[in-house]
């Protein structure tokens, strides 16, 4: 069924091929003629390319290290900017005198010399194209010319040659310009430093008078007093015995301070005298023994008691002389500590202290004008340093751009535009798609269901719904939110329709595939639903089931069990989560489901239904093609035809319809579905004024 299907739609495409040829040869040939005729009458294009090599600026012998060679991201997208630049085409432009040769050509010659100065550059710089050479330092200038016709091809070759001169000669006069205008300043810098050098040298020289001050030579340019050199250490030995008395004072105070005891414990710290620690370990073990003896049964008249004990007593002696002569020793520290000091501040007293510290004040003035001297003079060093180098620098030549490869004159017949075959091949094609194109615009134009006129004037059946177009399932509260109104009219119109008002059982049904018709069931089987209405979905679609994935429920027991295999409604209906929504699937269909429809079962099941609930909505196949529909169409009380908007030819549609009546169905309406609401949206009103004028006259007639 499907391979005939593809064959029919192959002969549709073919038909209307066939039967628009006029247009597609029409359309081929003004397509084709038109673009062979623009292609001769394009001038010739030439294109020129100059290869330059741009590097960092940089001297071509390196004396002094310098960090100048560091790579610069931007160094080559500056140079694209200079190269295109307005300055570096002015002067091309002026050099090879194209303003006046351009002229005429582009019609300025009414014009000033310097607009048309400007309006060439323009010209020019729109057909220039810089591009960089990836992973290297290479520049291609690309130019492309069509005038002068019959030397385009020359000037072209001369405009690249010259755009490369020109950009070369532009980066060595800036930098030669930089570089003096820098060296200027450079020397500027330095005579006002060695004016600074002079000042602060004959600040020092002032100070030296003023205060007598006698020097020796400490060093690399440091200078100090002989007297303040004496002073200096002897300060420096004053301070030192006096923390040497302060220190042999505070262990002599802290050992008087601590008894015996603590003084045993802590002698190892204070005094740190590796005898004494031998005695306070030997006690120690002399102790341990004793303990030992006593624990071990002995009395304390034992004579190895006695002895222990004995032993115990001599060592703690021994301690307690070794603590009194230590304790002699520091006092004796102590007190030679505080004669050296004393004797120290009576030498101290004795230099005519009072004299040096008079010309305190001359030596602070004096060590400060020598630092400012011996900064002045560092900064004037590198400033002469960098002068100098950068002089030697300036006179080794730098080679920043340089030409690779120079522009070569394209041959007469070497254009690249326009390209004659290339062109004729693609207006070829552009001629059938557009022929082709066109033809098929003409014919479903004309035959495509577009409107609610088009299916109320050529079906003859009224509308009773308008879908808009990308509706889901409402099972997503946002598509309900959004479309169910669409759904609420079709309940609506159904109702109110005449001949279908006490009516339960309704099949939907369409033309062909995948119109919607299966979506269409479950949302108005939904608004029924939420509107209090008992509703029951029966998926009759035995070869396409659709609506058991909508619930994402199972398909194993529905319609086919009921009509092949006896089984009950209990067993076959599905309790949804939707209040008042029933399913029934369409059940087993790997099975024998042919001629299930036409049997007494199946009316009987209608019957049935119908006394269970307000809506029996059956989701039948495309009455097109399959038989199953025709069968269970006669048994409804109302056929909804769904009819997808500009999809199918309208043929279609009268054939669904035709086959609705033939088999006896009555057909309710047709359901207009996926219309464009942002393009068609007026049909929402269209349809609602138009569906009650025609009940009310309907009444009036009645």
């Amino acid at each position: 069924m499907t391979g005939s299907q593809e064959a029919l739609h192959f002969l549709d495409y073919w038909r209307v091929i066939r039967a628009r040829k006029e247009v597609v040869i029409a359309m081929f040939l003004l397509v084709v003629t038109t673009g062979v005729i623009f292609t001769m009458m394009m001038p010739k294009s030439y294109e020129a390319i100059c290869i330059i090599q741009v590097k960092d600026e940089a001297p071509d012998l390196s004396i002094f290290p310098t960090d100048r060679l560091q790579y610069d991201p931007l160094f080559l997208r500056t140079q694209f900017k200079i190269i295109q630049s307005e300055p570096i085409i002015r002067e091309v432009v002026k050099r090879q005198r194209l303003d006046k040769k351009l002229a005429d050509v582009y019609g300025l010659g009414h014009l000033k010399e310097e607009q048309v100065l400007r309006k060439i550059v323009k010209l020019v710089h729109r057909d220039l194209r810089v591009q960089h050479h990836r992973d290297t330092n290479l520049i291609e200038i690309r130019l492309i010319y069509s005038e002068p016709e019959g030397s385009a091809n020359e000037e072209v070759a001369k405009t690249a040659n010259w755009i490369a001169e020109v950009y070369r000669e532009f980066n060595m006069n800036r930098k030669q310009h930089v570089m003096t205008e820098a060296l200027a300043a450079l020397k500027d810098s330095v005579d006002e430093q060695e004016a600074r050098v002079k000042a602060a040298d004959a600040a020092v020289e002032e100070i030296r008078e003023k205060y007598k001050i006698t020097t020796i030579s400490r060093g690399a340019g440091s200078e100090q007093s002989l007297e303040r050199a004496a002073l200096y250490r002897l300060m420096d030995n004053k301070v030192r015995l006096r923390m040497e008395y302060v220190d042999a004072k505070a262990d002599y105070e802290k050992m008087n301070s601590l008894p015996t005891n603590e003084l045993v414990n802590a002698a190892h710290v204070v005094i740190k005298d590796p005898s004494l620690d031998s005695l306070v370990m030997a006690e120690r073990d002399a102790e341990i023994q004793l303990s030992q003896l006593i624990e071990g049964g002995f009395g304390k008249n034992h004579p190895t008691v006695v002895s222990a004990r004995t032993t115990v007593s001599e060592i703690s002696s021994k301690i307690s002389e070794a603590l009194d002569g230590l304790k002699q020793g520091l006092l004796h520290e102590v007190q030679t500590a505080q004669k050296r000091y004393i004797e120290l501040e009576r030498m101290f007293a004795e230099m005519e202290i009072s004299e040096i510290l008079q010309e305190a004040d001359g030596y602070q003035k004096f060590d400060k004008a020598i630092e400012k001297l011996e900064h002045a003079r560092d900064i004037r060093d590198a400033l002469e340093f960098r002068y100098i180098q950068e002089k030697i620098q300036q006179a080794i030549p730098s080679t920043t751009v340089e030409v690779i490869e120079k522009a070569m004159i394209p041959e007469p017949d070497d254009y690249i535009s326009p390209k004659i075959a290339l062109n004729i091949i693609l207006s070829i094609i552009l001629g059938l798609c557009s022929g082709v194109g066109l033809a098929y615009f003409v014919e479903y134009v004309d035959t495509s269901v577009k409107t609610i006129d088009d299916v109320e004037t050529f079906m003859e059946q009224p509308v009773v719904g308008v879908i808009p177009q990308k509706v889901d399932a409402f099972t997503d509260p946002r598509a309900y939110r959004d479309y169910a109104e669409a759904y609420r009219m079709l309940r609506t119109n159904v109702r109110l329709a005449e001949k279908h008002s006490d009516d339960k059982a309704f099949c939907i049904t369409s033309g062909s595939m995948a119109e919607g018709k299966s979506l269409t069931v479950f949302n108005l089987a939904y608004v029924c639903a939420q509107h209090g209405d008992r509703v029951l979905i029966v998926d009759s679609d035995l070869h396409r089931p659709r609506q058991h994935k909508m619930l994402d429920v199972s398909n194993d027991m529905g319609l086919a069990n009921v009509l092949r295999d006896g089984a009950t409604l209990d067993e076959a209906i599905l309790h949804t989560e939707i209040d008042n929504l029933h399913l029934m699937t369409s059940g087993d269909t790997t099975k024998n489901i042919h001629g299930l429809f036409d049997s007494g079962k199946m009316r009987e099941l209608v019957r049935e239904l119908k006394s269970l609930y307000d809506f029996v909505l059956f989701d039948a196949p495309p009455i097109i093609g399959v038989s199953d529909a025709s069968l269970l169409v006669r048994q409804m009380d109302g056929v909804l035809l769904v009819i997808q908007h500009r999809k199918y030819p309208r043929s279609v549609s009268m054939r669904a319809k035709a086959m609705v009546e033939n088999a006896g169905g009555k057909l309710a309406g047709v359901v207009l579905n996926r219309i464009n609401v942002t393009r068609d949206y007026s049909y929402y009103y269209h349809y609602s004024s138009y569906y009650y004028q025609r009940r009310g006259a309907e009444d009036t007639k009645g």
